[in-house]
């Protein structure tokens, strides 16, 4: 699934193509795909071309978490997820492919010598496309219940988010109600560079080792953005690039591999129904009563 650096990489992606076009056409291939099958399916063909912001011109492009948004100068926004296998694929005028397998949506575009076309594809279809009318409506309605977003997160309001919680350190961090933005491939590597065991109870950390986390996941993410993210099986940024942050992981897919650190064979175990990866060596997990 992409996480924040792959998201991030594609929000600035289409900051660069996009913004400034205007929508000359759609054509959704599957309603299903808007609001996950929800009022949507049966709406008209025109409203659903101007929810889908047919006319609008692109003004800026919003992420918090994993989450990301188009708004238009009128203030129609369309609040997208990638869900486990969807990408956006921009598309110039002189080097129109034919449409892929699973490509729901497409935007015609002008005014724009960046793209032509953008198009939604999603193989598994766990992403989708929320139209809604406003940014407070956005706030209010799909990004209501995310946590503060995994690159601006405070070490207070970390430990804050963190407060009095049993539950395994893991199970905390890919919680998007905690913070936004973190998931599996993120938390492996930023738990094994901060020394932390991913079955640690929450509630038993110091507070050096929350800021200590902070600050490791956030260097991770922004080193991670650097290098377009990672591609583990299909993600592929807006011009087809895959992402060569793959290439650093440390415990990430390495499961029974040699510890970078100390040598040891890397342990891996199933901790919040998540495949995990970690060094019982470098990542001890330390026995102490409930702060």
């Amino acid at each position: 699934m992409p996480e924040l650096p792959e998201v991030e990489h594609l929000c600035r992606h289409l900051g660069t193509h996009i913004i400034g076009s205007k929508v000359l056409k759609v054509r959704l291939y599957r309603p299903d795909f808007i609001d996950r099958g929800g009022a949507e399916v049966d709406a008209p063909r025109r409203s659903r071309e101007k929810r889908l912001m047919k006319g609008g011109v692109v003004s800026r492009i919003l992420r918090h978490g994993k989450q990301f948004a188009i708004e238009a100068q009128d203030g129609r926004i369309l609040s997208m997820h990638l869900g486990m296998s969807g990408r956006i694929q921009i598309c110039q005028a002189d080097d129109l492919p034919e449409l892929e397998p699973h490509t729901h949506c497409v935007w015609t575009l002008q005014g724009s010598p960046e793209a032509h076309q953008m198009r939604f594809i999603d193989p598994r279809r766990f992403g989708g496309i929320w139209p809604v009318s406003s940014r407070q409506k956005l706030l209010s309605t799909r990004w209501r219940d995310l946590g503060p977003d995994a690159l601006e997160i405070s070490t207070k309001d970390l430990e804050k988010q963190l407060q009095n919680r049993s539950r395994p350190l893991k199970s905390a961090l890919l919680d998007q109600a905690i913070v936004a933005g973190l998931g599996n491939i993120y938390v492996d590597e930023a738990l094994f560079q901060a020394g932390l065991n991913p079955k640690q109870p929450v509630c038993t950390l110091k507070g050096p080792e929350i800021d200590r986390l902070r600050v490791v996941f956030v260097g991770i993410l922004h080193q991670a953005i650097s290098l377009g993210g990672s591609t583990v099986r299909t993600w592929l940024d807006s011009t087809g690039q895959k992402g060569q942050f793959t290439q650093t992981h440390q415990v990430y897919g390495r499961d029974g591999e040699m510890c970078m650190n100390c040598g040891k064979p890397l342990s891996s175990g199933i901790v919040s129904q998540r495949q995990t990866v970690w060094c019982t060596v470098c990542q001890p997990f330390r026995i102490r009563k409930r702060r």
